[in-house]
Formats: structure tokens, sequence, C-alpha cells
């Protein structure tokens, strides 16, 4: 640090509040703009009060973006020998990677911010799972639809639309870099077709048998391709299959 740079720190600290944002605005002038607020033409000021003021159906969809954006940045550069692959189209995915020394061998990523209720996180008790200590992720597309092929809905997840399930903790422990992951066939299966996802999934406050805080880690997992589930339900092939509750959906004929 420069012996100027030192000095400008010295005097704005010894600035008032009413003075600073004056110099912040000044700051802000002699930046170039986020490609964000060029495409839109408005400050991220006024895009974040925006945001401040939308329901809370908008915040948890910026929430998830923003789950997403730290995954891309934090996570994805610390793999040594994976890289991640540009994609199109609607997946039910959100990141692609490979192996640096198989191309051909590839994994699908989706990312999901734990679930809140009513400003705190969501406890899996609330959604028939024992055990005080447990929260839950929410498990289905934002938008739904038909497939008026098969006559299916298209919000549920099914177990072949991705490999692993990155899980963003922030909500309990209020880092924003937490992430828990585990093998997309060690998921709840929906009681009525056990080729969708449940939507409510049980995750744990910090890592255990079935979930880990190291993506490498998951992938191991994932190669061996055991059949787990990250919770005892009754009945399920694995490990049993819980009991259908209204959360689940109407029951298909």
């Amino acid at each position: 640090m420069t012996e100027s740079l030192t000095n400008l720190k010295r005097l704005i600290d010894e600035c008032s509040n009413e003075e600073r944002a004056i110099i912040l605005e000044y700051i802000k002038s002699r930046l170039p703009l986020h490609p964000l607020e060029r495409e839109w033409g408005v400050g991220a000021d006024v895009i974040l009060s925006a945001i401040s003021r939308s329901s809370d159906l908008t915040k948890r969809g910026v929430r998830g973006i923003i789950a997403e954006a730290i995954f891309e940045k934090n996570v994805l550069p610390g793999l040594r020998n994976w890289e991640a692959v540009a994609f199109t189209g609607n997946s039910g995915f959100d990141f692609l990677i490979r192996l640096k020394s198989q191309k051909e061998r590839t994994v699908r990523i989706q990312v999901k911010l734990q679930r809140m209720e009513r400003q705190q996180p969501m406890l899996a008790s609330r959604r028939r799972f024992p055990g005080q200590d447990m929260y839950v992720v929410e498990l289905q597309k934002t938008r739904g639809g038909l497939n008026v092929q098969t006559n299916e809905q298209t919000r549920p997840y099914r177990f072949s639309d991705f490999d692993i399930l990155a899980v963003n903790m922030h909500p309990s422990t209020g880092d924003w870099g937490s992430f828990l992951f585990t093998p997309a066939n060690w998921l709840l299966p929906r009681a009525e077709n056990a080729a969708l996802i449940a939507i409510f999934q049980p995750v744990p406050p910090s890592a255990n048998d079935f979930w880990t805080n190291r993506l490498e880690q998951c992938l191991q997992w994932f190669a061996l391709r055991e059949q787990k589930r990250i919770f005892p339900v009754a009945g399920d092939a694995s490990s049993g299959r819980r009991r259908r509750t209204k959360d689940d959906g109407p029951k298909r004929g």
C-alpha cells in the first residue's frame, strides 16, 4: 500500500458520513458501470432499492441466483481436475463440469438455496422429518407446465435431470460460501412416482455420511454409484420411502 493511499484512507476516516457519501459518488463516477447498469440504464443503488421493495418470492429468486454466482466464483475454481463447460438451453441443472483428462466424463450440478420460512431457516420437523437439528431444501422448478407428449407436470425434478445437488447454507450459517453436496440419486423420491424427486429434502447443519462440504468428495461418491438415501424412510428400495404428505402434490391415478 502506497503512502498516498494510506493518507487518503486516513482522511476518509476523518470525514463525516455525509462527506463520505459525496466521495463515494465521485469515485463511482470515475469507475466503469456494471454491465447490468449499462443494460438497464439505471444505477446499482436503484436496482438494490427495487429488490428491497419487491415481494418475498422475488427476493427468494434473487437469493437463489446469488447462491449460483457464489458457487461459480468460489467453488468451481477450487476443483483441480475438473473444468466448467458452457451449455445452452433450458436444462434441469445449473452447471456442467467435465474431467480434464476424460473430456467425455461430465457431471451436472444443480444449485439450490436452503429453504427459509418467515425469514428463518425452515426446520425439517416442519415437513414431518424428525430431528430439530435438520433443515430442508426445496426442489422444484420455479415455473410449472405440462408436457403435452407425456401429460406430466414439468415443475418436478426427475432423478435423471442432474447428478449432484449443491445446497447453499447461508440461511443457517450466515456464510454465502457454505455449501453441502450430495449425489442426486441419494435424494428422497416422491411417494407416488419414484422417478421424481420429492419437493422437500432434509439437510443437516453440517457434513455427515450423506452430505459433504467438499465438492471433490461428492464427485467421488457419485462415481461409486452407490444406492443410498439421505434419510431413512420406510418402503424405499434403498432405505425406505416416507409416507406421502400434502406437500408432494396430488396423487396420480
